[in-house]
């Protein structure tokens, strides 16, 4: 418990590729937080082009705020990169990761960290996220805004069931575990999003890896944050690249189930059993028209499940021999 003392505090770590455009709002928020420790916001420019490093030193330096604010590049392209550069070059013993289109309540960190110290064993703690459009909301948007990192999942306030994961946004981490992980060698498989290309996942492996060493994850309803939401977001085109990024990723999260396998035979064979099901569905896409929005959903993500295991067999297979390795299963 003494990690999270009261003379210490959070780094709010915001990663950022091209995010001129979004930014000042949401350094607003994070420079706003109502707060009875210390904190700092840490900027990861990820390889932009945009001169976001010159902007946010230019905005930190008009809001008297540089002493809060530092700005470091990770010019390895992708959001895991950028993160676990965020996760080095931070000074507080909680890390929060914050989208650089995310809006923080003005409690957001008080929370958060009240949460970790009631929960020794707590290694991520996630947060609701709320939705805020540019313009108009498209009909079809409460059906997949989780997706976009809106709502609850369903979840209730507290401590998760193994297996769980929470929104990579507005999530909180406890930066022994994540040192923790990097001593062990871990890195992420996934690059998750990379400069404008719609891969991810890497807030699942980070959440699953974490729960291998022994930690929680947890989620609470009162940690509040909006999402802003540009148009450009917002088409039904955009989505459907969104669910195939998310699909591309498959089945490279299957090699973090160490314990529901008794070797690598036996994820071998789970391997071909989730093949399997997915032709199912691959079939049932053919039968069935695709006359919703939910049947054109599953068209696009069944598809890109299909090329997608043949490219990452092989890596799931060495994700699960790492993770073996690594977690000492």
């Amino acid at each position: 418990m003494s990690e999270l003392s009261d003379s210490l505090g959070v780094s709010i770590v915001i990663c950022t590729y091209n995010g001129k455009s979004r930014l000042e709002k949401t350094l607003i928020h994070a420079l706003r937080q109502s707060t009875s420790f210390p904190y700092e916001v840490v900027v990861v420019d990820n390889a932009s082009s945009d001169d976001t490093t010159d902007w946010i030193l230019k905005f930190a330096s008009q809001h008297d705020q540089l002493s809060l604010t530092r700005i470091v590049e990770e010019r390895n392209p992708g959001l895991s990169s950028a993160r676990i550069r965020g996760i080095k070059e931070s000074k507080y013993p909680l890390i929060l990761f914050c989208d650089d289109d995310n809006w923080l309540a003005s409690d957001y960190l008080e929370i958060g960290k009240r949460r970790f110290e009631e929960h020794p064993k707590l290694g991520a703690l996630g947060g609701e996220g709320i939705p805020v459009f540019e313009t108009e909301k498209p009909e079809w948007f409460d059906q997949f805004s989780h997706s976009y990192a809106i709502g609850d999942l369903g979840m209730k306030s507290g401590i998760l069931s193994k297996g769980s994961a929470v929104y990579g946004a507005g999530c909180f981490y406890r930066k022994s575990a994540l040192n923790e992980l990097l001593k062990k060698g871990w890195t992420s498989i996934l690059s998750d999003r990379k400069g404008d290309m719609l891969s991810s996942g890497g807030d699942v492996e980070f959440c699953y890896a974490i729960q291998l060493l022994g930690y929680d994850i947890g989620f609470e309803k009162s940690l509040k944050f909006h999402h802003f939401l540009e148009d450009r977001r917002l088409t039904w085109d955009y989505y459907l690249n969104l669910k195939k990024g998310i699909s591309k990723s498959f089945p490279i999260l299957l090699s973090y189930q160490l314990e529901d396998h008794q070797d690598l035979s036996d994820f071998k064979k789970n391997l071909l059993s989730s093949f399997y099901i997915m032709i199912k569905g691959l079939i049932k896409t053919f039968i069935l028209p695709r006359n919703t929005y939910q049947r054109k959903v599953d068209y696009v993500v069944v598809r890109a499940k299909f090329w997608a295991f043949f490219k990452n067999y092989h890596t799931a297979i060495d994700g699960y021999k790492r993770n073996q390795k690594i977690f000492g299963s």
